[in-house]
């Protein structure tokens, strides 16, 4: 009898277990949908046949729906966290069988809506990189219950991801709201509306009208929805930014969050194995910071020519990429093995850049197999030829030629750029009946590539660049920093939009960088402004420092100075993010400053930039999560240090009697003493 109770308690509750289960899976398919059409129908869950599997120890529940005439599969899996309010929605497209697909048309990766009362929904949306001075702005919008004023569509228009920044953030009152990101390094369209409620779909912005043929299996691109509620808009970026640095942030082979570099560069591989090693033995001989990478650019490849040692990357830097054998007038041994095994003899790892998703009419490679390459039609004498990384064939040429540099270089960390806008070959490409796939197979292709080199090299860090930050989505952020954000930094008067860059994006991009290129030496506010969790320092963008001349004295200190600034912060962006400031425009008149804490150890830093055209002299800081009945040791970059209560540090009326000025102030929470 006994046992029989027993027998039937289980199987109570496996029953209930299984009604849990089903009943949190059609909650997440009645919350989170895709939407298109198929033979001409719009997709309907209900007359499509489904079948449901979970995976508890990942937190996923994997809806699998077969259409009506049993040749296409829709795949949905769904991950939840345990520790965050957090939904990823990954859709897959398969052909099932050996007859083609009908029509897939106008594929959204999200469908959602949500009912909402209040008199307005608040948009949060940044720019993204295109090389302007107007980049990383925040540019809000409010929707209301009106005709005039109900709608907003967004995306990109080159084949890039970040145009606008793929995350955004939507109030539907103080307490609640979500914030997006969406995981697509191609193009993207979000169309979101209030009119009974708030509705909202995502997703490639091409036009998808495609068959599949069989075999084709497309991942398309997937959405994470952060659902907050009963936290202000602030706080709900905090835990989201909690949420990426814990979740998302790329690790090494044993799981240890990558830590932010702070790299020393040669430059361009234009530079000769000589001068590589100038800089590196000077750099490291003159400037004390805890320099963790050596960093070579472009132009290290293609046939053998001198190069212009003077230059940034040479001039011809652009027109050999798709040849990737090393220059051997440059580096004479074939490789830059040299340079790999110095850089590691200094405890340092070893970056290089790529390009490998681009050629020119001077690459072997498009001689020999030019089926591995697109052109654009419409227009002949454009000489960018892109690789097919939906071609197989493609994709293996360029993994073994990759592999084979890092292996003969000893490369430890993989730079990726890319400098072309790829959608109007995508679409000059595409058949009639498959517009979009080339995209589609592109991007898939692109992530395969990524995921065989890190196979390959487990413990290789990379890092994405692609003509600035125009490729900073979720799905390349979590494999990949950034310490590039945007090419406008090498212009002048570019303090305010570097600035913006850290101020806006850091809530959705933990580790990204600066770079120093257009910074004047004891120019401490140009130099701060570029400050990110990772610094890049380019000693040869200093009039030609250590190779044509050595630094003195006072530039040794200035340098030594900033770079220890650069190192010290690299911690603190594991932690919390506060913006202290909130234009939502690039302006030169304002103020702009941000903080981060860190909870657990009680330290944190703020640091407030007064602009060059701002009139006000005084700033009333308040600071978050400062406690205020807590005493704390308060360290002024070149000022006092001083103890202060929490509640006269969190807030304060500041003064700045000059415009372009900063005030940048560390602060640490001291220990209850025994007996006080």
């Amino acid at each position: 009898m006994k046992n029989l109770r027993i027998l039937t308690t289980v199987c109570l509750w496996l029953q209930l277990c299984l009604l849990c289960k089903a009943a949190n899976v059609e909650e997440l398919t009645r919350k989170y949908m895709v939407d298109f059409s198929y033979a001409g129908q719009r997709f309907s869950p209900e007359s499509w046949t489904h079948h449901t599997t979970t995976d508890n120890k990942r937190g996923e529940h994997t809806v699998a729906y077969e259409s009506p005439d049993g040749k296409l599969r829709l795949t949905l899996i769904y991950r939840q966290y345990a520790d965050f309010p957090v939904t990823e929605v990954r859709p897959i497209l398969e052909c099932c069988g050996e007859e083609e697909t009908d029509i897939i048309d106008g594929f959204k990766s999200l469908s959602l809506v949500r009912p909402c009362q209040s008199n307005g929904i608040r948009i949060r949306r940044i720019t993204g990189s295109r090389t302007l001075l107007t980049d990383f702005c925040r540019q809000d919008v409010v929707l209301r219950k009106r005709h005039e004023c109900d709608k907003l569509q967004f995306s990109t228009d080159e084949g890039r991801s970040a145009a606008w920044l793929p995350y955004f953030g939507v109030d539907f009152d103080h307490q609640s709201g979500m914030e997006i990101a969406i995981g697509w390094t191609g193009t993207w369209q979000a169309d979101l509306r209030y009119a009974d409620g708030f509705s909202l779909t995502a997703g490639i912005k091409s036009n998808t009208h495609f068959r599949m043929r069989p075999g084709e299996r497309f991942a398309m691109p997937y959405t994470v929805i952060y659902e907050r509620t009963g936290k202000s808009a602030e706080r709900g970026l905090v835990e989201f930014h909690r949420f990426i640095v814990e979740h998302k942030a790329p690790r090494n082979a044993k799981g240890e969050i990558w830590k932010p570099l702070l790299p020393l560069t040669a430059s361009g591989g234009n530079k000769t194995d000589e001068n590589m090693l100038k800089i590196l033995d000077k750099g490291t001989k003159y400037f004390k910071a805890g320099f963790d990478a050596f960093w070579v650019d472009a132009n290290w490849y293609g046939k053998p020519r001198e190069l212009d040692q003077s230059t940034n990357c040479g001039p011809d830097w652009y027109q050999w990429v798709g040849e990737w054998t090393v220059n051997t007038c440059t580096h004479p041994a074939g490789n830059m093995k040299r340079i790999s095994d110095a850089a590691h003899q200094k405890g340092m790892r070893f970056l290089v850049w790529f390009e490998p998703e681009r050629a020119t009419s001077l690459s072997s490679i498009v001689k020999r197999h030019p089926e591995y390459f697109h052109r654009t039609k419409h227009n002949p004498s454009d000489q960018v030829y892109l690789l097919d990384m939906g071609n197989p064939e493609a994709r293996q040429w360029i993994t073994e030629e990759v592999s084979r540099n890092i292996r003969e270089s000893g490369i430890d960390i993989y730079r990726q750029d890319f400098n072309c806008d790829p959608l109007p070959i995508w679409r000059d490409n595409d058949e009639a009946d498959r517009q979009g796939v080339g995209e589609i197979t592109h991007i898939n292709g692109l992530y395969a590539f990524w995921d065989e080199l890190q196979r390959r090299f487990p413990n290789m860090m990379f890092e994405n660049c692609a003509s600035g930050g125009t490729r900073m989505d979720i799905e390349m952020m979590s494999r990949a920093h950034s310490y590039c954000r945007d090419d406008a930094h090498m212009w002048p008067d570019c303090d305010e939009m570097t600035q913006n860059i850290t101020l806006h994006s850091t809530p959705y991009l933990p580790f990204t960088g600066g770079e120093t290129f257009t910074v004047k030496p004891f120019d401490s506010y140009a130099f701060l402004s570029r400050l990110g969790a990772g610094t890049v320092f380019t000693p040869s963008d200093f009039n030609g420092m250590l190779l044509r001349r050595e630094p003195d004295e006072k530039e040794c200190a200035w340098f030594n100075t900033m770079l220890g600034l650069a190192d010290r912060v690299r911690p603190f962006f594991f932690g919390d993010f506060f913006a202290l400031t909130h234009d939502t425009f690039d302006a030169s008149d304002t103020y702009c400053g941000y903080q981060l804490n860190d909870n657990a150890s009680g330290k944190g830093f703020y640091l407030l930039f007064r602009r060059k055209d701002c009139p006000d002299n005084t700033f009333y800081l308040q600071l978050r999560d400062i406690d205020a009945a807590a005493t704390y040791t308060v360290e002024e970059f070149e000022g006092r240090t001083v103890r202060m209560k929490g509640s006269e540090l969190a807030r304060q009326l500041l003064d700045f009697p000059t415009s372009r000025s900063y005030k940048l102030v560390f602060y640490t929470k001291e220990q209850d003493r025994p007996g006080t």
